[in-house]
């Protein structure tokens, strides 16, 4: 079936090119079906000491199975804490009233708990290095608000600054790089039901470093043998190489993936890049993460690109990048499921269409490469609002065949 604009009936064409794009009549339903559940400033469920807590997250369950979700990416590291029991990191602020604070059970547990019930896996969604998300306190202001247990207030030092004023741990450091290991194996140690760990994209800021607190010194110590580009890639791919050699020297049947900006490079910058306009931002060096080399390399088990454009995007397609991450994949032992911006659903432009997401998905599965498909995020599937139409289709087409 060939595809038309939602609003103008022109053809949807691949990227500069005036070939139109056609999708599969048919859906070919894969392995993995899954969404994230974002806790980051409370965005798919309340604190914990709300009293309707567990009922929530059983609806989320409940949610999970009508979709024929059989996969969930529970974030568990928001800002430099946890949502779970640690001895390395403090409760979140947005798990419980203040960071620190012992939440009426244990969280994890009891979601873990819930998943077994359902055959769902959960895997832990860690964002590694982000400290803070608010923007308006100084690093010091900050910090004071902070736990004792915050690795972040014991270690200043080893916090840096954003253009933005958001704090992250300083990626060039070893002792950054040790404790983030030490706290993803603590997770896995404790909570033997977790399917695997799961970074998302927020490596170096998207912002970027700011003038007068950044790595600069550390690169200086460095020697400078590469350049600052690639020294930050090189800190980057360090974490991701040695996490993934712990996983599975010690949890065997773990899995580790990542979930990038859905653009590593630009054809512009590179050949091997995908088919998108060369003023789209790119992952591999604006978070230095060099999600190919990781790909190639073996490091990671799975990658999730989040492909959260339209089909119409004037700059970044849909499925040109589709069709260039599954290429990307082929011949290595990285599974490929696609991220979608179900989110955007009855926003402006491509999203207007409540059919944009149920294309995507027929589009992707096509590729014998793509293993599955992750939402984001879970509040979209409860949305009453803009949404709905798009989601209700979703749910038909991921239900057509259930397995």
């Amino acid at each position: 079936m060939k595809l038309f604009n939602f609003k103008t009936g022109l053809p949807l064409n691949y990227f500069q090119t005036d070939r139109q794009v056609e999708i599969p009549e048919t859906f070919n339903q894969k392995e993995v079906r899954a969404f994230w559940v974002s806790n980051v400033v409370n965005i798919d469920l309340p604190p914990a000491t709300n009293p309707e807590y567990k009922a929530k997250v059983l609806e989320m369950f409940d949610t999970a199975v009508n979709f024929n979700i059989n996969t969930i990416f529970f974030q568990v590291r928001t800002t430099s804490d946890a949502f779970y029991k640690s001895k390395l990191n403090p409760y979140s602020r947005y798990l419980v009233e203040k960071e620190g604070q012992e939440p009426p059970f244990d969280i994890l547990d009891f979601v873990l708990d819930e998943a077994k019930k359902r055959n769902i896996e959960i895997h832990a969604w860690c964002n590694p290095y982000r400290v803070s998300m608010q923007k308006d306190l100084t690093k010091a202001q900050y910090l004071e608000t902070c736990d004792d247990l915050n690795f972040a207030k014991q270690h200043p030092e080893f916090v840096i600054v954003d253009k933005n004023g958001g704090l992250i741990l300083n990626p060039a450091k070893k002792e950054v790089k040790d404790f983030i290991i030490e706290s993803m194996l603590e997770i896995l140690e404790n909570y033997k039901d977790i399917a695997g760990i799961h970074f998302d994209d927020y490596f170096y800021p998207y912002a970027g470093l700011s003038e007068s607190d950044n790595d600069l010194a550390d690169y200086e110590a460095s020697g400078k043998k590469v350049s600052l580009d690639q020294f930050r890639r090189d800190q980057i791919t360090e974490v991701i190489k040695r996490l993934n050699e712990e996983i599975k020297s010690k949890f065997s049947g773990k899995r580790f993936g990542v979930s990038p900006f859905g653009i590593w490079k630009n054809q512009a910058s590179d050949p091997a890049g995908s088919n998108t306009d060369p003023k789209c931002s790119e992952s591999y060096s604006n978070q230095y993460a060099d999600s190919v080399l990781w790909i190639k390399e073996g490091y990671i088990d799975y990658i999730i690109p989040q492909l959260y454009w339209d089909f119409g995007h004037v700059l970044a397609p849909f499925a040109d990048l589709a069709v260039w991450w599954a290429d990307i994949v082929k011949g290595t032992n990285c599974d490929l499921y696609i991220g979608h911006g179900a989110y955007r659903l009855g926003s402006e432009g491509g999203y207007e269409n409540p059919l944009e997401v149920v294309n995507q998905l027929k589009f992707a599965n096509q590729f014998e490469t793509v293993k599955g498909n992750v939402f984001f995020t879970y509040k979209t599937f409860i949305d009453q609002a803009g949404s709905k139409a798009g989601m209700e289709l979703v749910q038909k087409l991921l239900n057509e065949r259930k397995g």
